[in-house]
């Protein structure tokens, strides 16, 4: 099959495609709604047989640019977040998939899809891509979507405190430990890890910009080159800390920030 992968982070587009190549062509990488939006403009879709997408793009839900997709295409979604659209997915027959990807579920996926493609009667006679994603964008704007407002920490054997989530400044792990640091400058012990922490929280103001930092967009005080074309975050309640990111993952944290 002639797949398109929508992943805005280099490592899981890269891990995608070595599970697929030798059975399967990709067609193209895109890593926004823009990129989305720009390749099927351009009459490109007509050489795609299946899309594998992730949910959360940097600028905002793939939902907001695969409903626009001219064609009838089936989608296997890819995500860290199964708590707020999952039986939106089974209502309209369109697979998905946790992070991290598991190579044996990619493939009984696209065993799933194979058919489908393979048979024109099939797509025919199946809901469009637009109509099923419309649905499914719909659903989850119904669903009156909730994040995390608060942490509740333990402080002394006997005391807890509150943390809205306004005064995070950003979370982090480090020797398997994950803390969270206030705008106020001070650190406390999460029991969770960073994935649950990311899946939370609204991520129109907070990013995992890379592999050990979660940040709050409020936080940030300035961006700045970092060699190999990497960049480096400065957080204005921690000036020492060494958020950097990837050098694939610029473009779109930037975009973010700009949003």
């Amino acid at each position: 099959m002639k797949i398109l992968i929508i992943e805005d982070e280099q490592s899981s587009a890269d891990r995608l495609r070595r599970m697929l190549e030798g059975e399967h062509e990709m067609v193209g990488f895109c890593a926004s709604n823009a990129e989305v939006r720009a390749f099927f403009g351009e009459e490109a879709h007509a050489e795609v047989d299946l899309i594998l997408s992730d949910i959360q793009l940097g600028d905002g839900l793939s939902f907001e640019s695969l409903r626009t997709v001219p064609t009838t295409l089936p989608v296997i979604f890819t995500t860290a977040y199964d708590h707020y659209a999952v039986q939106a997915f089974r209502f309209n027959s369109i697979d998905y998939l946790l992070k991290p990807v598991d190579n044996e579920e990619l493939h009984t996926a696209l065993a799933k899809v194979k058919p489908i493609v393979n048979s024109q009667s099939s797509i025919v006679n199946s809901p469009s891509t637009t109509d099923a994603i419309a649905q499914i964008l719909a659903s989850v704007k119904s669903q009156a979507i909730r994040y995390r407002e608060r942490f509740l920490i333990p402080h002394r054997a006997d005391e807890y405190l509150m943390v809205p989530v306004s005064e995070v400044s950003h979370i982090t792990i480090r020797d398997g430990v994950v803390r969270l640091c206030t705008l106020q400058g001070k650190t406390h012990q999460l029991s969770m890890t960073l994935e649950e922490a990311e899946s939370q929280l609204d991520p129109q103001r907070f990013m995992r910009v890379n592999r050990q930092f979660i940040i709050n967009a409020a936080a940030v005080a300035k961006l700045s080159t970092y060699f190999l074309g990497k960049m480096r975050i400065h957080v204005t309640a921690f000036p020492d800390a060494e958020i950097i990111v990837s050098k694939d993952k610029v473009a779109t944290v930037k975009r973010w920030l700009d949003s």
